[in-house]
């Protein structure tokens, strides 16, 4: 029986800072990397260009569109001939140095068509030795859908949604094509530089307001969680890719972006559209705003909410605490303010 073709497909806007990782690490077992590309100006386009395995193509919606560049990859994967196997990894993101070792990827090698696996991050602490990962509310591992063994039919569905969407074809109507993947991890960079994840997190708050139409309250439980509210975890040598067993060592790989390009994207949204329509966002840091040279637009009782959600995040499950998310919620919501 012949080996599937293994296609790795991404979306990128100047992550330059993490792009040679992405590129050494799933090239180890990449087949194809498909990258659709938001006109990158930071050196993004000529290191993936550095990579035979690589297909670059121009995504020119310069909007936050996951549906956008998901169909854009998709497409092209599909025109690829043969037995194939489609992951999204977002571009920093890349599998546990041990996924080789490992019976899930012998799983996912034997799987069938139409089969769907999930993953779950280690989140890269920023001092290259710890990681913490992703849980639900209550205690369970967050699963994320990024393997689809392609069947050539089931369209990609952005559920109504486009953000935090799967972004691979995902058919809903049977729970038997699920798989879990537990022997290895996507080792995650989202929250490795903090001035960088502040500022994606600014933007991902504004572009989830305007988009989704999710409601105050949820947007800042969602966004501003903080690390120390998780476990903090020793990484795993066995994870981690080196010199001598893989050619590159990852932390080589990544540095620390000089300017966070998101807040660009959030002057030009407050540009366009005012500060005023973004006052009740949780979004308004000091650090921020002394930068940009702003004057925070919130009145006091939206300082004192956000000052309650930033407080309580770390028993935000509690009963009592959901109860005044909900009264906060419509009151938010019904203020003219």
């Amino acid at each position: 029986m012949n080996k599937p073709l293994l296609i790795c497909m991404t979306a990128t806007r100047n992550y330059g800072w993490v792009t040679n990782a992405f590129l050494k690490a799933n090239s180890l077992w990449a087949d194809y990397i498909i990258i659709a590309d938001q006109h990158s100006t930071d050196g993004t386009r000529e290191m993936a260009l550095e990579y035979p395995n690589v297909i670059l193509l121009d995504n020119d919606n310069l909007t936050y569109s996951e549906s956008t560049w998901s169909q854009l990859v998709i497409d092209r994967a599909r025109k690829i001939e043969g037995d194939k196997i489609l992951f999204f990894l977002d571009i920093d993101e890349m599998f546990s140095a041990n996924y080789l070792l490992t019976q899930d990827w012998q799983n996912i090698l034997q799987s069938k068509p139409g089969e769907i696996f999930f993953f779950n991050w280690a989140n890269i602490c920023s001092d290259t030795k710890h990681y913490w990962t992703s849980k639900n509310d209550d205690g369970s591992l967050f699963f994320l859908a990024r393997m689809f063994h392609d069947d050539g039919i089931t369209p990609y569905n952005n559920e109504g949604i486009d953000m935090h969407t799967h972004c691979i074809p995902y058919p809903e109507d049977d729970v038997n094509r699920i798989f879990y993947v537990n022997d290895f991890k996507m080792l995650h960079f989202g929250r490795y530089n903090e001035k960088w994840n502040n500022a994606k997190l600014r933007y991902f708050q504004i572009v989830d307001f305007e988009q989704n139409n999710r409601n105050i309250t949820s947007l800042s439980r969602m966004y501003k969680s903080v690390v120390s509210e998780h476990e903090i975890i020793e990484l795993h040598e066995i994870w981690l890719y080196s010199k001598d067993k893989h050619g590159f060592d990852l932390f080589n790989e990544v540095y620390e972006p000089e300017n966070p390009l998101f807040d660009q994207y959030v002057l030009d949204m407050i540009k366009s559209d005012g500060i005023e329509r973004y006052k009740k966002l949780d979004i308004w840091d000091k650090s921020f705003l002394k930068c940009n040279n702003l004057s925070d637009p919130r009145p006091l009782w939206i300082k004192l909410v956000h000052f309650y959600f930033q407080s309580s995040s770390k028993i935000s499950s509690n009963l009592l605490i959901r109860i005044l998310d909900k009264i906060l919620k419509n009151a938010i919501y019904n203020s003219p303010i």
